[in-house]
């Protein structure tokens, strides 16, 4: 078996109107790090950093490369630490969220941001081989200030002419079979970065990893997501818990910690 990682952090954005951000970037550093203790036979890492992570590059590692090279035997990790932003869709009163990649424009979210709900799905769709896909997001979706989110015009126009129409869950959107995702925090509430703990607060409890091995050196995602949303819940008083979407039989990560 063969661990193939994508690692996307984005502290500074190409468009003066995005805020940056202080953490994304350790916090990818700190993920591709975790993966890259595993034997060098077993893993494949690509980490994107700032001016690499385009919309263009992490369409062509995730739905070129990794379609081609990972099999069967083997699993995919793919990590978001950046902003995200709901925006309105071409359909009647829906909104779509986003994740901010490094050349996103405030004014085109719809058109170079990447579509949780379009895009995603049709790169998952594209790694055929793994029975497993597993998709950690530090960012969130409510457009509120205070985290790694913003709210981009279009909604916000929508909203003040009351317009706006609402966001499947998180925890509904269709990602396919074996496909699992994890998020910081649920749609109305806030992804925080923390200058204490010199991480996104989810990250930071995800890189602390679970109490211990399962059986076979691995660890089930299910049970990472219960102790890292336990932990980000109390640390934040409930005002942030990570939401979990996705079921597989064959949920299980190599056990990194």
């Amino acid at each position: 078996m063969v661990l193939h990682a994508v690692v996307v952090g984005v502290d500074r954005y190409r468009d003066p109107r995005i805020a940056d951000l202080s953490w994304a970037r350790r916090d990818a550093e700190a993920v591709a790090e975790l993966v890259e203790q595993v034997h060098p036979s077993q893993r494949r890492v690509t980490l994107l950093l700032d001016e690499e992570a385009t919309r263009r590059n992490v369409q062509v590692e995730i739905g070129e490369r990794l379609a081609g090279e990972a099999t069967e035997d083997d699993v995919v990790l793919l990590y978001f630490a950046c902003h995200g932003s709901p925006e309105t869709s071409p359909g009647p009163n829906e909104v779509d969220r986003y994740l901010v990649l490094h050349d996103t424009e405030y004014d085109h979210v719809y058109a170079t941001g990447l579509s949780m709900e379009r895009e995603l799905p049709w790169l998952f769709e594209r790694i055929t081989g793994p029975p497993l896909v597993v998709l950690l997001v530090d960012a969130c979706f409510s457009g509120r200030a205070g985290g790694r989110t913003f709210e981009g015009p279009r909604l916000r126009a929508a909203r003040a002419s009351d317009r706006a129409g609402g966001m499947v869950s998180l925890s509904e959107l269709e990602l396919g079979e074996g496909r699992l995702m994890v998020g910081a925090c649920d749609d109305d509430q806030v992804a925080r970065e923390s200058g204490e703990l010199g991480h996104g607060v989810f990250t930071h409890y995800l890189l602390k990893g679970p109490s211990a091995a399962d059986e076979g050196f691995t660890v089930g995602v299910h049970r990472l997501y219960e102790e890292v949303a336990a932990a980000v819940a109390e640390h934040t008083g409930g005002r942030q818990v990570p939401v979990i979407n996705g079921r597989s039989a064959r949920a299980r990560l190599p056990y990194l910690w």
